[in-house]
């Protein structure tokens, strides 16, 4: 929340526009919620930042996947010994019977061995425990995906109904100057015909005048949440925009939220937190499974000349040839407790997202709970806050009527007029806290997808 307060704010004082400004303008782009939504889920820099981590996964899993092929590599060696190395031979063999070993030196100075060698891994078994790590690191990162969305979804509407408050409570106001000049016109007439006192104008025009700064203060800041919206929205600030939506019968869908039931699994954070528990656990067989031999097998060959002189390219040369194919088993001994060690940590890990998810399942339980309350009293409170309008106009309407009979003071109509104005501001902010209180159940429950049925 105080990330979208902050980008209200930050709408709000770079919103400079002249007082005259009015909330309609011409060829206003009308949209509704659920295009909204749908502008800043494709215009999203960190919902489209999440599809590429999820695109890296993607290429991490073939680059570990390439080890399952045979590794061939090819190589050319170019050497110069200038001191050759000495091997021991036993004298009978070189007919030398008085000397036990006679120093030999093999090869010749100049070297040159072109050469390929092939490598497979035939069998792993810490790889093998390994393979389900793939899968699921991918729907990890799917999960993270769909909670970039909500998140995205969820500042969105916060900002949307924040700025239809704001362009109702605008008519409200309007409304009431309207109210304010027929009276003041009333006002002037009967001071012509001597009914009233030159101090009952300059009331009326108080009034008017402090009606007008709310009028101009909240134009300031319709302007500051639609700059918002459509930066939320990736819409260019010079095209016009006008967010909609119907509110003849706001808690029209009441019933619909007020049966809404929490499902754990269908929350994103608890399916996040399960699929890193799925994960560590994949990783502590894993490591056991490096206590397991391992083979592989290996195969090699080359040519090689070798020369007295650097000229090892002579076409009179001879090339000897030597091959190799052979298998290798290694077999873990010890290795100092490392591997004992990590399934250890692993296993504490594995206790923490226990414990987080423990956690989680309180919390979430708790925040949704609260949200239900919420709504429920938002419920009520915008039905009493109905009923008080209706009461306060049929008051306010009354009085003026016995005031332009000459029964009632200015003072009453006046008083009675700003009732009204407050009762009226006091209706819409509720219509839009019903709104929100139902965006945060949605969001305790993990079902904000159901914005897209939004009206």
């Amino acid at each position: 929340m105080n990330r979208i307060f902050l980008l209200i704010g930050i709408g709000w004082l770079c919103a400079i526009i002249p007082a005259e400004a009015q909330v309609t303008r011409k060829s206003e782009r009308m949209v509704t919620l659920q295009e909204a939504l749908q502008l800043s889920l494709a215009n999203s820099a960190k919902l489209k930042k999440s599809k590429l981590d999820r695109t890296v996964v993607e290429q991490r899993v073939r680059e570990e996947k390439a080890l399952i092929y045979p590794q061939v590599t090819a190589g050319v060696s170019y050497d110069y010994y200038p001191i050759l190395a000495t091997q021991f031979l036993p004298g009978s063999a070189l007919n030398r019977p008085g000397e036990a070993y006679v120093p030999v030196q093999f090869g010749q100075p100049w070297q040159l061995t072109a050469g390929i060698n092939v490598q497979q891994m035939l069998y792993s078994e810490s790889g093998r425990r390994a393979l389900p790590l793939k899968n699921l690191t991918r729907q990890l990162y799917d999960i993270l995906i769909e909670r970039t969305a909500e998140e995205v979804a969820y500042q969105t509407a916060s900002v949307f109904y924040q700025t239809l408050q704001t362009e109702q409570l605008l008519r409200a106001v309007n409304a009431n100057i309207e109210k304010v000049d027929a009276l003041q016109k009333m006002v002037e007439l009967q001071l012509a015909n001597g009914f009233a006192i030159p101090t009952d104008v300059k009331r009326v025009a108080v009034a008017r005048t402090n009606l007008e700064t709310q009028r101009h203060n909240l134009l300031a800041g319709i302007e500051g949440l639609r700059q918002t919206l459509q930066f939320l929205c990736g819409v260019p600030f010079e095209e016009s925009f006008e967010p909609k939506t119907g509110l003849d019968k706001p808690a029209a869908d009441s019933l619909r939220w007020q049966s809404l039931v929490l499902d754990m699994n269908a929350t994103t954070e608890y399916r996040l937190l399960t699929a890193q528990s799925e994960i560590n656990r994949v990783q502590v067989k894993s490591a056991k499974g490096g206590a397991w031999p391992t083979l592989s097998a290996h195969a090699s060959g080359f040519y090689q000349i070798q020369r007295p002189d650097a000229n090892v390219l002579d076409p009179a040369g001879v090339w000897y040839g030597m091959a190799m194919v052979g298998a290798k088993l290694n077999m873990p001994l010890f290795d100092g407790f490392r591997r004992h060690r990590k399934v250890e940590l692993l296993r504490l890990e594995e206790q923490k997202l226990a414990e987080d998810r423990r956690q989680f399942s309180g919390a979430k339980e708790l925040e949704f709970r609260q949200a239900r309350v919420q709504l429920q009293s938002a419920l009520r409170q915008l039905r009493t806050q109905e009923e008080n309008v209706a009461l306060a106009r049929e008051i306010a309407d009354k009085l003026t009527l016995q005031y332009k009979e000459g029964i009632n003071p200015l003072t009453d109509v006046l008083n009675a007029q700003t009732a009204l104005s407050e009762a009226e501001t006091g209706y819409w902010q509720q219509v839009f806290g019903y709104k929100i209180s139902v965006l945060n159940l949605l969001k305790a429950a993990g079902q904000l997808e159901a914005l897209q049925q939004e009206q």
